[in-house]
């Protein structure tokens, strides 16, 4: 894939990494879900260094378009859960977060 603007290949070394851009609630709905108040920013840095990393890597949702990571739970701060969510070239978007039973 070239550049846009420069006709040079992406540098592998600093990949793109998208904006993640969040629900409004996201917060509120991971301190629900049993994610400590302490762990919200380390966790929404992950999504973004996987997620906002690579997108088209993770499984997509053929009804919907929306893909999925599942997040490993790390007693007690995080619980499993999986997050659905959907991204174009700059953004990815937090559709729906969802709690799974180990």
């Amino acid at each position: 894939m070239l550049n846009a603007v420069t006709l040079e290949l992406p540098d592998p070394h600093h990949p793109h990494v998208r904006e993640i851009v969040a629900q409004e609630r996201l917060s509120q709905i991971l301190s629900e879900l049993g994610v400590a108040a302490q762990k919200l920013d380390d966790l929404i840095a992950g999504l973004s260094s996987t997620i906002g990393r690579r997108p088209e890597v993770f499984a997509r949702e053929p009804l919907t378009g929306w893909s999925r990571a599942i997040v490993k739970a790390f007693p007690p701060e995080i619980p499993w859960m999986r997050i659905w969510f959907t991204y174009d070239d700059d953004h990815v978007y937090i559709e729906h977060i969802e709690h799974l039973e180990e």
